[in-house]
């Protein structure tokens, strides 16, 4: 009996990477390519707007006394650039749940952005590999402090919002009472 080789048979390949040997992907931090989990997404959106917010009131604070026109152009373009990286963990967190960024677009559908804000920090990523990169490395522990902050700001802004608002109500109220 012979021992020809089955034509048919799958080739061998070993040669090939396997999803498994794939190495985890650092994150990119300006860049509309590759993956973000939930944590990273939570936690570079905080501290983005933090710096954001403390370089938008510099540049309106220092520019607009020599000029309202330059601090009002200063303010837009940071806030353009706030937009546009704001986006990019966006479409990195689709990229890391299996979607385009495309999907982007239902943040303009009302109540649908609500459910899509819902899937984007509460749903888990793909495991693995996807066709947007290799999963990301794990959290690192500023991550996870980052994250828990954000919880507690979260908070605590709530808390200092309803602090304001509850005696503001009620004083409307009783105006609005007086005047009757």
């Amino acid at each position: 009996m012979s021992t020809t080789a089955n034509p048919y048979a799958s080739p061998e390949t070993p040669d090939l990477v396997q999803e498994k040997d794939i190495q985890p992907a650092e994150p990119k931090i300006f860049s509309f390519a590759g993956r973000l989990g939930r944590l990273r997404l939570v936690t570079y959106s905080l501290v983005s707007s933090f710096i954001f917010m403390v370089a938008c009131s510099l540049a309106v604070a220092v520019l607009t006394p020599v000029s309202a026109w330059l601090g009002v152009l200063a303010y837009i373009a940071l806030l353009l650039v706030s937009m546009v990286y704001g986006f990019s963990l966006y479409v990195r967190r689709l990229h890391d749940l299996g979607h385009s960024g495309i999907w982007l677009l239902l943040f303009v559908v009302p109540l649908v952005n609500l459910g899509l804000l819902i899937y984007l920090l509460f749903f888990p990523g793909k495991e693995g590999a996807n066709e947007y990169g290799a999963r990301t490395i794990p959290n690192s522990s500023g991550v996870i402090v980052g994250f828990i902050l954000s919880i507690f700001l979260g908070i605590a802004s709530i808390g200092i919002i309803a602090a304001i608002a509850i005696p503001a109500y009620q004083g409307y109220v009783e105006r609005a009472q007086m005047k009757m």
